[in-house]
């Protein structure tokens, strides 16, 4: 586990150099697998990727969770990146696949949104195969969520899986689809951005391994490669 603190300020150019160094690393000429997610922590790692100087055409873009709403609400986790990465990128802009979510498709007792993750998971079997993620930039909730797996949520135990639906976030819109914590687990790197001091006690937490109650400290323990970049001075144990 790396740690990278920085004043709010310097976290993007730090972002988009780290960003920069991944993209650019020997991979046999294989094309790169990146997660995205979305809520306030987006507003920080896309500015940061817009601005890194990268061969787009090897990477492809997936989504690590989605709110069950239109490309154009402004709670969409692709419509954000859409704005702030992939319009402002023009031609360069690389492979994107968002998961898709029709509230038309939903009928009175029964919901899409289990079609929609199904759908989800086999678009990520005909793209990566059997093969892990490359790299997940996530943000991280003041309870310790991930993704769209919250503590104690059932959603956690979907282990045969990779994209899970959520009917009863506790957080709004309470309609999602997430990837899978097993799914998330096996991504070669994650890198986790944590800003503002309400984040500080759930970080430290998991970072002090006192507790394995939140989704948080299960990806700390159980990830294979976690760089947390934060705004926070976090005390380690």
């Amino acid at each position: 586990m790396e740690l990278v603190v920085a004043r709010i300020d310097e976290l993007r150019p730090r972002l988009t150099e780290s960003f920069e160094r991944w993209a650019g690393e020997d991979v046999g000429g294989s094309t790169r697998s990146c997660a995205l997610s979305g809520g306030a922590t987006a507003l920080i790692f896309l500015g940061a990727l817009k601005n890194a100087n990268v061969d787009w055409s090897r990477i492809t873009l997936f989504w690590a969770d989605e709110r069950a709403v239109p490309a154009a609400d402004p709670e969409s986790n692709y419509g954000i990146a859409h704005r702030m990465l992939l319009e402002p990128l023009g031609a360069k802009a690389p492979r994107a696949f968002p998961i898709v979510f029709d509230p038309a498709q939903d009928r009175p007792g029964k919901s899409s949104l289990g079609t929609a993750a199904i759908r989800y998971d086999t678009l990520l079997v005909r793209e990566l195969g059997s093969r892990a993620m490359d790299l997940a930039l996530l943000g991280v909730g003041e309870d310790g969520h991930i993704c769209s797996l919250f503590p104690g949520h059932r959603a956690l135990m979907a282990d045969d899986l990779r994209v899970v639906a959520v009917e009863d976030a506790p957080k709004a819109p309470p309609r999602r689809l997430t990837l899978s914590l097993p799914f998330v687990l096996r991504t070669k790197k994650i890198w986790l951005i944590a800003i503002g001091p309400r984040k500080l006690p759930v970080l430290h937490a998991a970072l002090s391994r006192t507790q394995r109650t939140t989704p948080l400290d299960l990806l700390m323990h159980q990830a294979k490669d976690v760089t947390v970049f934060t705004d926070q001075i976090i005390r380690r144990a």
